[in-house]
């Protein structure tokens, strides 16, 4: 039922879709389909919990990993899940979803600034963080849904070379570090 909601996602909105369409797509009744979840939206909450314990259950594995590399893999893993996150980040995804995987991105850069240069709230972090966090979800979106043009590798380097120039400010040398 997972994969046929994900499916009849990568061809028509959410929205559109109905549990009939998922019925007849995952070749069960409508009655199997009552018997797992309540609605459609509890089946979408569901694949999405379960990619977002994924993505963080991987995301431990490259957490001490040095910063090109983990950007790298995270990008690999990106292509390797291309239907699913170009399905759910796209305007014929679920809203809800990129919602989410924004929270789940700015608490993995706030802890990565935190493990990083210490526990130092501030008026830096607090503006550094959210932009961070939306310029790489911006570009997760925007190499997803273009087909991936450049290899997880390219990607990776740009990220780092973009995001190390902004560590490495001298206001944020003096604020943070």
């Amino acid at each position: 039922m997972k994969q046929a909601l994900l499916e009849l996602m990568e061809e028509k909105h959410f929205d559109q879709i109905t549990v009939q369409d998922i019925a007849d797509k995952a070749d069960i009744s409508r009655k199997t389909f009552y018997l797992h979840y309540v609605d459609k939206y509890d089946l979408l909450d569901r694949v999405i919990e379960e990619s977002l314990e994924e993505l963080r259950a991987f995301s431990e594995s490259v957490c001490e990993m040095d910063w090109l590399p983990a950007t790298e893999m995270c990008f690999q893993y990106l292509q390797n899940h291309y239907a699913f996150f170009s399905t759910m980040l796209t305007s014929k995804g679920a809203p809800y979803f990129r919602a989410r995987f924004l929270a789940f991105e700015f608490e993995a850069f706030q802890e990565e600034l935190r493990r990083t240069t210490g526990d130092r709230p501030g008026a830096l972090q607090d503006v550094m963080i959210p932009f961070v966090v939306h310029a790489y979800v911006g570009i997760v979106e925007w190499w997803l849904a273009n087909g991936m043009p450049y290899p997880p590798k390219v990607m990776a380097e740009h990220v780092g070379t973009l995001l190390q120039a902004l560590y490495e400010t001298p206001m944020h040398r003096d604020k943070i570090g």
